[in-house]
């Protein structure tokens, strides 16, 4: 059985981004009581949605997957829902990569599911990648699109 989980070093800087984020917010909070400013406004505008998404994105929506025996498992521990899927049951599935610089290069994996549910991770977000995609191409190829 193979799990992928976020990685470590990913929910750290995301901790570490959040929490600097949220002190900002805090402070520019804590100074509308002595005198507003037009820029106290526009951090609080400007943090609150962006602490949103990364809380969303990276703390509520962290799953773990697990692929083996003919499964593809989906955990999300935080809203505490598991979808189960077989093998049989992807329609297809693609690793798209994209060129961000000279010599780095961003890999993602996409699963369509038959119920038209798509997983989507990444191979610096995620562990396990390589061994994924070597397991899909072992069990699913024929589903593979380019």
């Amino acid at each position: 059985m193979i799990v992928s989980r976020p990685q470590t070093n990913t929910i750290i800087s995301f901790s570490f981004f959040l929490a600097i984020t949220l002190f900002v917010l805090a402070m520019n909070v804590i100074s509308l009581g002595n005198n507003v400013a037009w820029y106290t406004w526009l951090i609080i505008a400007l943090l609150v949605p962006i602490a949103g998404l990364v809380i969303y994105k990276i703390f509520i929506r962290y799953k773990i997957i697990r692929v083996g025996n003919n499964q593809v498992e989906i955990n999300y521990p935080v809203l505490r829902t598991k979808y189960q899927y077989s093998v049989t049951d992807i329609v297809s599935w693609k690793e798209n990569v994209v060129k961000t610089g000279k010599n780095s290069v961003y890999k993602e994996l996409e699963i369509l599911f038959h119920d038209q549910r798509k997983l989507k991770f990444g191979h610096k977000e995620h562990t396990e990648y390589t061994r994924i995609i070597g397991y899909l191409a072992q069990k699913a190829s024929r589903k593979k699109t380019p």
